[in-house]
């Protein structure tokens, strides 16, 4: 009976793959004389559009001794600009039937409108607004740093575990900006001068480091003309954008950290040097993740959470543009050991080292990603933003159509090499977080 079922599963989950894995993403493209990227995209199944503007600045473009700056930007866009009243911008699209959010990483800063059809012209306008003459004055500025401070706090420095990524940043890179996180440090913002912010607007808000992209339930030929009456007349970038070539040196052994913080429940934290985005290794990263913990029948699952070890699991590959990290994180058990914790992952670890992963926790995971992929391809947000990624990382919006032949090529060797290569002691950073209690 438990082989039917799991022959009917695994039946059902490569359909549904046929099924979406053959959806291609139409999609038109043009540059503007300005610099200015548009990707148009139509998709008529819902009467909305996806306004989305992603800017080629993160925190890895800021001067060392200013972080913080792209994801201040993040929430000074929202100020308003010469022709939109303080405040003004969220609530104008929130009463036309709309959503909007921001983000931020420490490669690009990605603004996104989700709006009825009806509305496209509005959200055009008011994106170029803000790129052609953002509100940059002293009630803005001073507000917006109080909030990204309280920020700071509330996500940082007063939330359990709150620093981790904080401290695996400053722990695994020497060099590299990878070493600030985008919430940068509160005293560059608060000390933050008119002159460096209007700079940093002038910089990099500019049409030639930006690609535009609409989605969704829209005409073309209309979109182009509100395209260019809004975008066209904004004028190119002017000066030096700082684009990092710093390569990180590779780790010659582990390093190790203990931080204790107000918790109850230990935790470890460990950090693997990974390659960028877009790269074979990188593919094959994210099979074995998915492979160590990505479901019930994972290995970290089944061999150390089910076995009381720890509480809860996660390996995460962050890709970015430039080298990052693999994390895998755990939360010891009731009364655990760390030590214990992290010898039962080294084992398993050294397992995917040593030895081939089986051909059907290959193929599961295949699937699996390859149904996440296809599934998420009926998004008009999810196609937007992955436009927006190819062009900006790759300059290249077809790879939108190629994601589900980076992982269709892969073989168990791969995933082997893989293993080798980054998952090894000597590659990584671990930080250990105890309860203050237990200070000596």
């Amino acid at each position: 009976m438990y082989m039917k079922k799991h022959f009917s599963l695994s039946f059902a989950l490569f359909f549904s793959i046929a099924t979406f894995g053959q959806q291609k993403v139409e999609y038109t493209e043009y540059d503007l004389d300005n610099g200015l990227h548009v990707i148009l995209h139509q998709d008529h199944s819902s009467p909305n559009v996806m306004v989305s503007i992603m800017y080629h600045v993160g925190a890895k473009n800021e001067d060392p001794t200013k972080t913080g700056f792209a994801h201040f930007f993040e929430h000074l866009m929202f100020e308003g600009s010469e022709y939109i009243g303080r405040g003004e911008y969220m609530k104008t699209i929130q009463s036309n039937g709309g959503t909007l959010n921001a983000n931020t990483s420490q490669d690009r800063t990605y603004y996104f409108q989700m709006m009825p059809s009806n509305q496209l012209e509005l959200a055009l306008w008011m994106e170029a607004e803000r790129m052609l003459h953002a509100k940059i004055d002293t009630i803005g500025v001073n507000t917006q740093k109080g909030v990204v401070i309280e920020e700071r706090k509330q996500s940082y420095d007063n939330r359990p575990y709150g620093t981790w990524m904080e401290k695996m940043n400053q722990l695994a890179f020497t060099v590299h900006p990878y070493q600030w996180t985008t919430i940068g440090d509160p005293e560059h913002i608060r000390n933050a001068t008119f002159d460096d912010i209007t700079n940093f607007y002038k910089t990099y808000y500019v049409p030639d480091n930006a690609v535009l992209v609409i989605t969704g339930d829209f005409e073309a030929a209309q979109a182009k003309e509100w395209v260019g009456k809004y975008f066209g007349d904004i004028p190119r970038g002017t000066r030096q954008m700082y684009r990092p070539t710093i390569v990180e040196p590779a780790n010659e052994t582990e390093k190790h950290e203990t931080i204790y913080d107000n918790i109850q429940i230990p935790a470890i934290f460990m950090g693997y040097h990974s390659p960028a985005m877009g790269s074979k290794d990188a593919y094959a990263l994210e099979i074995l993740s998915s492979i160590l913990y990505g479901g019930k029948s994972s290995r970290f699952k089944t061999n150390i959470v089910d076995k009381g070890l720890t509480l809860d699991m996660a390996v995460l590959p962050l890709l970015q543009e430039d080298p990052y990290l693999t994390f895998v994180i755990a939360f010891a058990n009731a009364g655990g050991n760390l030590e214990d914790v992290q010898k039962s992952m080294d084992e398993e670890i050294e397992k995917v080292i040593s030895n081939l992963v089986t051909e059907e926790e290959f193929q599961m995971a295949l699937a699996v990603k390859e149904f996440e992929v296809a599934n998420s391809l009926t998004s008009i947000s999810y196609k937007a933003e992955q436009l927006s990624n190819s062009y900006i990382y790759f300059k290249d919006a077809s790879r939108i159509n190629k994601q589900l032949e980076n992982y269709s090529e892969l073989t168990r060797q791969d995933l082997q090499d893989a293993a080798k290569k980054y998952l090894t002691k000597n590659n990584r950073v671990v930080l250990y977080y105890l309860p203050e209690s237990i200070q000596q």
